[in-house]
């Protein structure tokens, strides 16, 4: 009886020895994937910075092309109809441009202020493509 205690003891013991060894190992693997992540996401920001000051730029230039058109549109210049009606369109144009580069400026800067948000959706997107694969390697996958 004792010899039987013994060895079920010693037999629970190195069970969990190895469960402990694999909790230290995928451990060690979701460290490794995460500094990935991290140093991933400062490349990103890197290149975030760039594309900011490039939006910030194209914003001066469409600035300086709206006040070129009203300058002509306001000018003592004989145009015909549709000649004036082009340049109206034109600047309506430029102004729909300009308010989508002002939002998109504007989600640049979000980005680069709080890396946070990509972040949690690199995080929940990671989480998502795991379950989806437990679920498949389980034989549970979802019908798509």
């Amino acid at each position: 009886m004792a010899k039987t205690l013994k060895d079920l003891f010693l037999a629970l013991l190195n069970a969990t020895l190895i469960l402990l060894a694999i909790c230290l190992f995928l451990g060690w693997k979701l460290a490794q994937s995460v500094d990935t992540l991290r140093a991933g996401f400062t490349e990103n920001m890197q290149l975030i910075a760039p594309l900011r000051d490039q939006a910030q730029g194209i914003r001066g230039e469409l600035a300086a092309l709206r006040s070129d058109l009203d300058t002509l549109r306001g000018q003592n210049v004989q145009l015909d109809g549709v000649a004036r009606q082009q340049l109206t369109s034109a600047l309506k144009r430029l102004n729909a441009l300009e308010d989508k580069l002002e939002n998109t400026q504007a989600r640049l800067a979000n980005l680069a202020e709080t890396p946070e948000d990509l972040i949690d959706y690199a995080i929940t997107t990671s989480a998502d493509s795991i379950a989806d694969r437990i679920l498949v390697i389980r034989g549970c996958a979802p019908t798509s």
